[in-house]
């Protein structure tokens, strides 16, 4: 894949998002990768990751915004890690983390992704619900993951 098909293919995932039935699976899709955790705020790593975020609430009124000790970056595409490692250093100059995770919904390459990303101690790639099956991938061993 070049660079023009990278970002054509991130550009695909976000627009997906004007149908709200795309927004409501990516939002499931979340909930399902952090089933089974507890009291943590998820903080956005992008404009997308906000609409996201926005679904997510509205399917579970429980789960907050935020910076706190135990922190959720959120985002929908994955390439490099760029906004997820900037997301991760917000919440690190705010709050002292317990743990900062970090999911995402889509990767946009090939790459190996037990790669580690700056301030993040683990990486979910949890695949939109239309990926059922997908495996999940972590950076670090720190939570158990869980196949859709």
């Amino acid at each position: 894949m070049d660079l023009v098909e990278l970002m054509l293919a991130g550009d695909r995932n976000v627009r997906a998002h004007d149908r709200s039935h795309n927004l409501a699976d990516t939002a499931r899709s979340f909930l399902d990768c952090v089933a089974g955790w507890d009291e943590f705020t998820v903080e956005p790593a992008s404009p997308a990751a906000e609409r996201v975020l926005g679904a997510v609430m509205m399917l579970n009124p429980a789960i907050r915004g935020g910076r706190s000790a135990r922190t959720v970056v959120l985002d929908v595409n994955i390439a490099s890690g760029t906004l997820v490692a900037n997301a991760a250093r917000r919440v690190r100059e705010t709050v002292q983390p317990e743990w900062l995770i970090a999911v995402v919904i889509n990767t946009l390459t090939n790459a190996d992704m037990r790669w580690s990303i700056e301030g993040v101690d683990s990486l979910f790639v949890c695949g939109a619900s239309s990926d059922a099956g997908e495996t999940h991938y972590s950076s670090q061993h720190s939570l158990s993951v869980h196949a859709l």
